[in-house]
């Protein structure tokens, strides 16, 4: 796959897409079927702003977060 005509914001959530699957141990297909299903695939690639400038680890907090938030959420 060629990347030279990704936008900058897309190349970004592709490697945080990448590094977060790693750090939780699952599959890059699971995590984008999870936060498409909770509406919040949009929003992280939206928080390309903050999260490109951050440490990846509160990145990641902030994903959980959200989540975790859209989650509780879905259940009432």
């Amino acid at each position: 796959m060629t990347t030279e005509y990704l936008s900058k914001e897309m190349k970004f959530f592709i490697y945080l897409l990448e590094r977060y699957t790693e750090s939780r141990d699952t599959t890059a297909d699971a995590v984008l079927e999870q936060w498409d299903e909770l509406g919040v695939a949009e929003v992280i690639f939206d928080m390309y702003d903050l999260y490109h400038v951050e440490k990846l680890e509160n990145a990641f907090t902030d994903i959980d977060d959200l989540v975790a938030e859209k989650r509780n959420v879905a259940m009432l």
